[in-house]
């Protein structure tokens, strides 16, 4: 008792610390807007009441979603094609008539080795496709996942610069020429219009897990934070957001065919939880495993048998308070053996998932729509998962601002598309300016809309970062 009591004051200290950090890096981001404030008190109160309103115009913005589109937010979904996207599913499928109503798409789209073209044109014009489409039926653009993780597990090898697998870079390639391999790839699966990349695998190699990840995994924990640090940071800068994997671990059971299970010692979870605490902080994403990890011994040890993405503890206790991580959580996908052949069949898994504070639920499958419809009614019907269904929504909301699907913009006045929000709305406006006033600085209001830019493809830069990618492999 008295260790988990102890956990959970912990988790409680790292939260205000990183809530503290996180205020400190708006003092930064938001100084532009009252530089004629000296006192850093006030400066710490203003990016408050400004981060107060950013979150405010990301509610306001879910609230303006259809359910429909809400709800596809959730989901990370592989598609079909490599030429012009289309939709498999229509929105009737979440009440019961699946041929009628708009298309239903996901909030994502995962490409597999099948979506892409050897050439790089006519990959960028597929993406592309994706977003027309979804433009045209009046719904939010996706963001678009690859598992470009290099060695075996290898996407765009027809596309890209060689990418090698973790294990060959960290053993073979200097800090440097690391850096500028990623870098290179980073920028080249940017221009052909990605914008998150399922990688990189920062779990540290030991004797339970090195069948499974063999050279998916740098090595060593001293290994896994270097390169995993260069990795990381050369895709962010680029403009590519990473996704660390698999939190907390795995063993050698393959989770496609098994249920992996791992013990712990207490004085070796750290070696597993280590890179995700340094490296979660600066990531985009992170996915969580369908491994049960629990400890050897101690009290409440049947809080642990549950897939990893199945528990609060290890997506909300660790990975987002004990690491400081305020980006979007990303079940592993939900059709693996691991789940539906131990009893949780993927709509079952969704509801879980998002209850330990999963954001998105990825599925290898081309339709989501009755897995949505799941979710969609326990809402309507358990007000403490819809609030859960709210936060995901705005987590990912958040995440296509950050990748430049949507914008965050500062207004002089309520848009007129928000004229109608609640008189609550209002009221809270009001009175974050009025305690702004006090303080004699005045916070911008913000809105959220989808980006109307979208970058042409650049085959002459393609080519200068192939050749850098090469030149930094040989």
């Amino acid at each position: 008792m008295k260790k988990h009591t102890s956990l959970l004051i912990l988790s409680f200290v790292l939260l205000i610390i990183g809530s503290i950090f996180s205020i400190v890096r708006a003092v930064k981001k938001y100084n532009k807007y009252a530089p004629e404030v000296d006192s850093v008190v006030a400066k710490l109160k203003y990016a408050a009441a400004v981060k107060r309103a950013e979150n405010q115009a990301v509610e306001d913005y879910a609230a303006s979603l259809s359910d429909e589109v809400r709800m596809s937010q959730l989901f990370l979904v592989n598609i079909e094609g490599n030429e012009k996207f289309h939709s498999v599913e229509k929105t009737g499928v979440l009440y019961g008539k699946s041929r009628e109503g708009m298309p239903l798409v996901p909030g994502g789209v995962l490409l597999f080795s099948y979506n892409v073209s050897k050439d790089p044109l006519e990959t960028y014009e597929f993406i592309k496709t994706i977003r027309d489409f979804y433009l045209e039926n009046q719904n939010v653009p996706p963001y678009v996942a690859v598992d470009q993780e290099g060695g075996d597990v290898n996407r765009l090898r027809r596309l890209t610069s060689t990418l090698l697998g973790q294990k060959n870079i960290a053993d073979s390639l200097t800090p440097e020429r690391a850096e500028q391999l990623y870098s290179a790839q980073a920028r080249q699966i940017r221009n052909l219009g990605f914008h998150l990349n399922l990688a990189p695998v920062v779990e540290v190699e030991n004797d339970s897990n090195r069948d499974f990840l063999d050279t998916r995994t740098f090595g060593n924990l001293e290994k896994v934070l270097l390169y995993g640090r260069i990795a990381v940071e050369s895709y962010e800068k680029n403009g590519i957001g990473v996704v660390l994997k698999h939190f907390p671990g795995n063993s050698s059971v393959d989770p496609h065919v098994g249920l992996p299970k791992i013990t712990f010692e207490e004085s070796e979870l750290a070696n597993y939880i280590k890179p995700f605490e340094q490296l979660l902080p600066e990531s985009s994403g992170v996915l969580m495993s369908h491994a049960i990890m629990k400890p050897v011994s101690g009290e409440h040890i049947e809080e642990f048998e549950m897939p990893a993405c199945f528990s609060h503890h290890w997506v909300t206790d660790v990975a987002r308070t004990q690491c400081m991580f305020q980006g979007i959580v990303i079940s592993d996908d939900i059709f693996m053996g691991a789940l539906a052949k131990n009893g949780y069949p993927p709509e079952e898994a969704a509801v879980k998932a998002i209850n330990a504070g999963v954001d998105v639920i990825m599925l290898s499958e081309k339709r989501f729509g009755h897995v949505a419809k799941i979710l969609l009614e326990k809402a309507e019907t358990d007000e403490n998962f819809a609030k859960e269904i709210d936060r995901a929504v705005k987590n990912v909301i958040r995440y296509k601002i950050k990748a430049g699907i949507l914008l965050m913009e500062e207004v002089e006045e309520i848009p007129k598309e928000n004229s109608e929000s609640t008189e609550e709305n209002k009221n809270n406006k009001r009175k974050s300016a009025g305690s702004v006033k006090e303080a004699e600085m005045t916070v911008p209001a913000f809105s959220v809309r989808i980006n109307p830019n979208y970058e042409d493809f650049d085959l002459k830069k393609f080519d200068e970062d192939y050749k850098a990618g090469m030149a930094a492999y040989n």
